[in-house]
């Protein structure tokens, strides 16, 4: 019996607490400052976040061993990105946009990502002298987690499918 009647009590308090009635509204707050827009004013995608075309030249190469390395600053590439999105680099062969890795004959390019860089690295896979690859235009992307997951049929080695997403 107990058991009910403080059962009853706890639904008793319930209604009549849900039954109080709201307050006047109080006076209209003051305006805030207007935002900013994105850098063309257009809307974009927070999640992927493709940069410029970033052109090197081969001073921007490195030797390093036989090897050879050129680094890019890259912002976009915060830590949320490093600690569990993901990072695209495609280099450009006419009009056409190639991702890395990629392996051709002897030499493989590849690419290392950290925050805010990313290294691309030139290499002959039987350890003989990679020329200095001199003009080599890049694009870098940078995807986040939940891009990934909005995302799971994007082929993301192929630029054109991820520059569908991007704008």
């Amino acid at each position: 019996m107990k058991k009910v009647l403080f059962s009853f009590a706890i639904l008793a308090m319930m209604f009549l607490v849900s039954c109080t009635k709201p307050g006047p509204t109080g006076p209209e707050g003051p305006a805030g400052t207007n935002g900013t827009n994105g850098i063309n004013g257009t809307n974009g995608n927070a999640n992927v976040i493709g940069t410029n075309t970033v052109a090197l030249n081969s001073g921007n190469w490195s030797a390093i061993g036989s090897n050879f390395e050129a680094t890019i600053t890259a912002p976009a590439i915060t830590q949320a990105i490093v600690d569990k999105g993901a990072v695209m680099v495609y280099e450009q062969f006419g009009s056409y946009w190639v991702a890395l890795p990629y392996t051709i004959g002897k030499l493989s390019v590849v690419y290392y990502f950290t925050l805010n860089t990313v290294k691309i690295d030139y290499v002959y896979n039987d350890n003989s002298q990679t020329p200095n690859p001199g003009n080599k235009t890049y694009r870098i992307v940078a995807i986040s987690a939940s891009a990934m997951l909005a995302h799971p049929n994007i082929n993301w080695t192929n630029y054109e499918e991820v520059k569908t997403i991007l704008y």
